[in-house]
């Protein structure tokens, strides 16, 4: 088996998008742990070789914001799902993802894992996690809407997320494992939709889940019962939740005030609203802007003037990200690609595939396998 290449430095427009380095780092402690060489693993991270002491060093490709923890500091979810293989292979084990999933602990999504496993119930849990997870994932981010006695967990995705088996097993496979961590139970969940193709052998990763999993979907998600909610925490702590919240609330005003953490808020929202079908408005995002990062509709487009941004750029690069990310690795057909990207029609997807790139969208999708992130175009973006 040969590794996966290098992922290339990410893009401006990318920076601030990834996983945490101590979640991600999960991966060279299973390796280590086997008394392996972690340093093919740390490479593809683009973790420092240091790492394999046990330091935390900076990203060699990923800017480090303010605070200067490993919660600012990002692995592209294209090196993580490189690191996977890696690992994959240096253990000699197909199943390797799914067994570094279930090492998660509240250590790996730093002060937040702690916060998350002092409060009260579960229902308050899940709460902060949804208000709070991207201090520990900005590529990925979960969101929770309750129907009737379910719970629908939708996973949606930003810039360039591989549909990856080994991947978006780590990424379900840990939210499982720690859910059944903190609650104590072996929690099984209702259904599960992974956006990537079967693994050879199927049946641990069914074992471990325990109900029905649905390949090759087009958005990851899960389906919980909404009893969950109710579930008491035997390992609630309200002295260390106190302690703990303080400092999750400090380091999400450290990442409010970063730039990059603003431009990844928006483009959050931006990509939430475009598979909906909406394409979005300044005024639109800037309630959802406020609640995450206490920044006001005016103080909103002041920092983007400061910080030379613009929303109506911002939008179109999401959209272009969005659609040639699912031209090269989804079988959705262009109508749905179109209407996922608020394009009133086939056309004018057709329109802006061609600006962007100068192919057509079934070149696009026809092209050998792309690795990275899209090269910027010098054509102009302008929104259809």
């Amino acid at each position: 088996m040969s590794h996966a290449p290098a992922s290339p430095p990410p893009t401006s427009s990318s920076a601030g998008l990834g996983f945490a380095a101590s979640y991600a780092r999960l991966v060279a402690d299973h390796v280590r742990a086997r008394d392996l060489d972690a340093r093919p693993v740390l490479a593809a991270l683009g973790l420092g070789s240091d790492e394999a002491d046990g330091s935390m060093p900076a990203l060699t490709d990923s800017p480090v914001g303010p605070g200067n923890d490993a919660g600012t500091r990002w692995v592209p979810a294209t090196r993580l799902a490189e690191a996977l293989a890696v690992a994959a292979e240096l253990c000699r084990d197909p199943h390797t993802a799914l067994h570094i999933a279930q090492q998660v602990r509240p250590a790996n999504m730093g002060a937040l894992g702690y916060t998350l496993i002092s409060c009260a119930a579960f229902e308050s849990g899940l709460a902060l996690f949804e208000r709070l997870q991207g201090l520990i994932c900005t590529q990925v981010r979960a969101v929770h809407v309750l129907q009737g006695e379910r719970i629908r967990s939708r996973l949606e995705t930003l810039g360039e997320v591989p549909r990856d088996t080994a991947l978006w097993t780590f990424t379900l496979a840990t939210r499982l494992a720690f859910a059944r961590w903190v609650s104590g139970r072996h929690l099984v969940l209702d259904a599960v939709w992974l956006p990537c193709p079967a693994p050879a052998d199927p049946a641990p990763l069914q074992a471990y889940f325990g109900c029905p999993l649905h390949f090759d979907a087009d958005m990851a998600s899960e389906l919980a019962p909404a009893a969950w909610l109710t579930l008491p925490n035997p390992h609630a702590d309200p002295h260390m939740h106190r302690l703990m919240s303080a400092v999750t609330d400090q380091q999400w005003a450290q990442q409010a005030q970063d730039g990059s953490r603003l431009a990844t808020v928006l483009r959050q929202h931006i990509a939430a609203r475009l598979q909906a079908g909406h394409l979005p408005l300044l005024e639109d995002v800037a309630p959802e802007v406020e609640a995450d990062l206490g920044t006001s509709p005016r103080q909103l487009q002041r920092r983007l003037a400061e910080q030379n941004l613009s929303f109506k750029d911002l939008v179109e690069q999401v959209r272009r990200d969005q659609v040639l990310h699912e031209l090269r690795h989804t079988t959705l057909p262009l109508a749905d690609i179109a209407q996922r990207a608020a394009y009133a029609e086939p056309s004018s997807l057709h329109r802006a595939v061609r600006r962007w790139t100068g192919q057509t969208p079934l070149a696009i999708r026809q092209a050998p396998p792309h690795h990275g992130p899209d090269a910027p175009t010098s054509e102009s973006q302008t929104p259809e």
